[in-house]
């Protein structure tokens, strides 16, 4: 059903507000509004609007202490795949202590991460220095030996198909006298060592300039090259044992994992209590918060607030008021209402109808993917997951009604005699040479028409009760007129039409009420033109939507090709799976393909399932009788990502 709601006014001194948002939120109860929507002109007129509560210093915070929790997530101890959420109190998480813990371990994270970050970028200086020289190793010329008062050595870098030669070549044609020697080559690279007059050396640079050639810089290098790679290797030794020193602080810093967690979570449960104060109204010395309260919370708010020095009032909407809606149904629909709100929340003055769309997803869903083996699957995956894996409630309750749709999906595997498709007579005859049959109520294969028929059939019930709740709703209303002339005459028309298809009496009978019903909607449902001819031409024109009708009945037909594309793609992946035979390879690729392919079908034809009886609902169904609109019911609560918080 829909929640009734209430209107909540809370009036307190400013200094207060602040403890008075922490009940709110610990409620989970309230949706906060702007006051003024919903107070008289006058009442909002004197009150000032909300200011921007300031969260620049909160949303840093909180900012440095995730990016340390993302530094020691790596060392921190790995959370099992069923490890649930640890419970932290409310009042522990509300000290500000906490945070203040928390900031002075982001501190010396942050300083670690700063000496990590120099070290690291000293060891690539070091490492980038030292593969410089690598091509240099055999020049056994120490750096300070290479210049003499009038002779020098250069060293330079020239890139294939330049050659010694084309050096030498063009030195002659200067008339330069020099030295030269190939140190390495490697790539197309050629690295040459040169000796020359000083006098000449501005030549040899043009020489070079023009053939590409970059020259090695040494001037940093302390004896050989070789040596100094060797010194190289000392300082990068070190620098490596410096960084294992800090990567250890790191790792020890990760008993601080769950301090920063709750820390974080304490940060974003003062976020919302800042964005809920942008609502209110308030003078220079009291606030007015305002919002809506389902009914069934009352009493738990006021329990709360009781304990606070403020006051506070409930009120009644208007008949036409517009207010969020809460749906609240039994622990088996519940699940259902996800589907509800993938389409749109009913309008909060209409009905919540989560117990038909539940009732025939399950038959629809179960129908489409319709294998035993299956649905055991999706029934014990779904309710122990929501039961023990720590997910959001969204998502627990998707998988509750994945869940349950897979006891239906079980049903009606038993019914067509699917159990992973027929492998158990196909493994019998392969493995063990002996001829087994599955008894089946109905086979789908060989008798597809009967289960076309049985869709059909639920298709039209399917049709009829989304009729049958539009006219409550108009008699709900007080539109008992409206209910009998635009459904219960269609009733009448559309059943006279199917008993048509009857032999005998039942035939004769389905004369009558299609006649009878047709003439009924002529007559009526022109009933608001101003005009007799009107009347009439709205009234024939009705007739037409008996196509409509019709076409939602073969939508239904979608229930058959499904089931039959789950059926053969699984006798086909059988198939598959036993074609090596009983030897022992054939049974280790029976057991990988038979895993790998009915997990493969299981999570198509599921999805494929869940789809189109969705659509059934979206399109059939709802076209029938709903009015959606309504705005979802987002109540002030506490929202964490590492931790529960409880009570107590």
């Amino acid at each position: 059903m829909i929640e009734k709601m209430k209107k909540l006014h809370i009036c307190c001194l400013r200094s207060q507000a602040e403890d008075i948002m922490s009940e709110i939120i610990r409620c989970g109860a309230v949706q906060l509004v702007r006051t003024q929507a919903m107070l008289e002109n006058d009442g909002a007129d004197a009150l000032t609007a909300g200011e921007y509560q300031h969260s620049i210093k909160e949303e840093a915070q909180l900012d440095h202490i995730e990016k340390c929790i993302k530094v020691l997530k790596p060392f921190a101890e790995k959370k099992g795949f069923f490890d649930k959420r640890p419970e932290v109190a409310y009042e522990h998480l509300a000290g500000g202590m906490l945070v203040h813990e928390a900031m002075e371990v982001c501190r010396h994270i942050e300083a670690i991460l700063s000496e990590l970050a120099a070290l690291g970028e000293k060891l690539e200086k070091t490492e980038f220095r030292r593969a410089a020289c690598m091509p240099w190793r055999t020049l056994d010329v120490s750096a300070d030996d290479m210049e003499t008062e009038n002779c020098k050595a250069s060293c330079y870098i020239l890139h294939e198909p330049i050659t010694i030669e084309n050096v030498e070549a063009a030195a002659a044609d200067r008339g330069l006298d020099l030295y030269t020697e190939q140190i390495h080559e490697e790539r197309g690279r050629l690295y040459l060592a040169i000796a020359l007059r000083r006098e000449d050396e501005i030549q040899l640079k043009e020489i070079m300039n023009d053939f590409g050639g970059r020259e090695f810089q040494k001037e940093n290098i302390n004896g050989t090259v070789s040596e100094f790679i060797s010194s190289c290797d000392v300082e990068a030794a070190a620098l490596n044992d410096s960084l294992e020193i800090q990567q250890k602080k790191l790792r020890e810093m990760s008993v601080y994992m769950k301090k920063l967690q709750m820390a974080s979570d304490a940060l974003r449960i003062r976020l919302q209590i800042l964005s809920g104060r942008e609502k209110f109204m308030h003078t220079d010395k009291v606030d007015i918060i305002s919002g809506w309260i389902p009914q069934t919370q009352i009493g738990m708010l006021a329990d709360r607030l009781n304990e606070s020095d403020c006051c506070f009032e409930y009120t009644s909407p208007g008949h036409d008021e517009e207010f969020p809606v809460l749906l609240s149904n039994s622990r088996i629909v519940a699940p259902f209402g996800a589907i509800t709100e993938m389409y749109s929340l009913p309008s909060p003055h209409s009905i919540d109808t989560n117990w038909a769309i539940g009732l025939f997803f399950f038959i629809f869903f179960g129908m489409m993917l319709s294998d035993a083996g299956y649905g055991m699957v999706l029934t014990a995956a779904g309710l122990l997951g929501a039961e023990y894996l720590d997910v959001s409630d969204s998502m627990k309750r998707i998988m509750r009604m994945i869940g349950i749709a897979g006891i239906s999906t079980a049903f009606w595997g038993i019914l067509y005699g699917s159990w992973f498709g027929d492998i158990i007579p196909v493994a019998a005859e392969v493995f063990s040479g002996r001829v087994m049959e599955i008894p089946k109520v109905i086979d789908p294969l060989n008798e597809p028409m009967k289960v076309l028929i049985l869709s059909c059939v639920l298709g039209v019930i399917h049709l009829f009760a989304g009729m049958g709740i539009k006219a409550y709703i108009m008699i709900k209303r007080g539109d008992v007129k409206g209910a009998v002339f635009d459904v219960g005459l269609w009733y009448v028309f559309l059943t006279g039409l199917m008993l048509l298809l009857a032999p005998g009496v039942a035939g004769n009978i389905g004369k009558v009420m299609s006649i009878a019903g047709a003439a009924g909607l002529v007559l009526t449902q022109g009933r608001h033109k101003p005009t007799v001819t009107g009347k009439l031409i709205s009234g024939v024109m009705s007739l037409y939507g008996v196509t409509g009708y019709f076409s939602d009945v073969l939508s239904y037909s979608r229930i058959l090709a499904l089931g039959l594309a789950t059926g053969v793609i699984a006798s086909v992946v059988n198939i598959l799976a036993t074609m090596a035979g009983s030897s022992v390879l054939g049974i280790v690729l029976f057991v990988v393909i038979f895993c790998a392919g009915h997990l493969l079908n299981l999570a198509t034809n599921a999805l494929g399932a869940y789809v189109h009886s969705a659509r059934l609902q979206y399109v059939e169904f709802f076209g029938k009788y709903y009015e959606g609109g309504g705005e979802k019911f987002s109540p002030l609560k506490i929202e964490t990502e590492y931790v529960k918080v409880t009570e107590e």
